[in-house]
């Protein structure tokens, strides 16, 4: 039996088997090769927007590669308070530090073996757990710091001993937080100038698409620019207004209108199933709006934005879905910083077992 096969238990990752499903090499060039082609930009084959081989190797190439989004600087302001994030399969955390810092590392529990859900676990989808914190479950609100340091409720992050925890690079960048998981990463691309947290809170909406239909959806706009990690076009809101937008990759898309900036960040929590965690900004020293009637227009332009996306997803989810969807300017970039990180990843080599046991080993 292929291990890559998902089942209700857990069934490890092996890259060295490769990421092969429904008949397709999905890490070769030539599954990327015809969703390339500037001439006639469309989207990847179905696979990629369905199936859990996809999710893993955009594990392997992406979110494990990547400096990621994961929320407003502003959510944590105390000492102490801690802002949970699942990247991919991995379960992460950031705190602000005593001294104002932010600090990044893995959860204490990253096993994602529970029986309790054997049909969520290791099947492309996340499940909401009140128990631990690993790399398979939701993760829930921030979670601030008590007057006398970490609640109880962060042990399920932080252990005993935090300090021995697998670190994470965390960064702020600008009003943001991004952090990456690869310890070689090169430095982010400098943040946009003079954007700041127009209040600590963030708001979430879930729609029923990959998290790759959902980025393109959300950055709908013509004469784009490329920078190394990013991607700048100009566009409309659903009510003729100009807009900016850049999209940071892989999860983060910034619309610029009306005198403020929208970020929305992208969290897969299933296959066919995004997570938006917005954010609003604007700009030091600017004027500002009544912020609740910000959030009404804000929410209502991403819904109307999000619709193609959904609409894409159950199109791409039949199973005689063979024929080739077009994609916009921002898809067809998206596509290629992916297909770049999947022919840049590492060759897996090393094929022994992680743990074993005495009988396993012969003893």
């Amino acid at each position: 039996m292929a291990l890559a096969v998902a089942s209700a238990g857990f069934v490890p990752d092996r890259p060295d088997l490769g990421h092969r499903a429904e008949g397709l090499d999905l890490a070769d060039p030539a599954f990327f090769a015809d969703s390339l082609d500037p001439a006639a930009p469309r989207l990847l084959p179905p696979a990629a927007y369905r199936t859990l081989a996809f999710a893993e190797l955009e594990d392997d190439a992406v979110w494990t590669r990547s400096w990621l989004a994961i929320g407003l600087g502003a959510e944590i302001p105390a000492p102490g308070d801690l802002l949970p994030f699942t990247a991919g399969h991995h379960g992460l955390h950031v705190q602000r530090a005593a001294e104002g810092g932010l600090v990044g590392r893995f959860n204490k529990a990253q096993h994602g073996g529970c029986r309790a859900v054997p049909l969520q676990c290791r099947t492309g989808t996340k499940t909401r757990c009140s128990f631990t914190a690993c790399g398979y479950s939701r993760d829930g609100a921030v979670l601030p710091a008590g007057r006398e340091g970490p609640t109880p409720a962060m042990h399920q992050y932080l252990g005993l001993r935090p300090e021995r925890l697998l670190p994470v690079a965390a960064r702020a960048w600008g009003p943001m937080v991004r952090i990456s998981l690869d310890p070689e990463a090169a430095p982010a691309e400098a943040p946009p100038d003079g954007l700041v947290a127009r209040s600590g809170e963030t708001r979430r909406a879930e729609y029923a698409a990959n998290w790759k239909l959902a980025a393109q959806a959300l950055a709908e706009g013509e004469r784009p620019e490329h920078a190394p990690d990013s991607l700048h076009l100009s566009g409309h809101l659903a009510t003729g207004e100009v807009a900016a937008i850049a999209v940071h990759f892989p999860n983060l898309v910034l619309i610029e209108a009306r005198g403020e900036t929208c970020a929305v960040i992208l969290q897969p929590t299933a296959l066919g199933q995004t997570l938006l965690r917005i954010g609003l900004l604007g700009r030091d020293g600017a004027e500002q709006g009544d912020l609740e009637v910000a959030w009404t227009a804000w929410l209502a332009e991403i819904a109307a934005r999000m619709a193609p996306a959904v609409a894409a997803q159950a199109a791409l989810t039949r199973p005689e879905a063979d024929r080739p969807l077009p994609t916009n300017a921002a898809g067809l970039w998206l596509q290629r910083c992916i297909a770049a990180r999947v022919r840049a990843r590492p060759a897996a080599t090393d094929t022994q077992p992680l743990y074993a046991t005495a009988q396993g080993r012969g003893c």
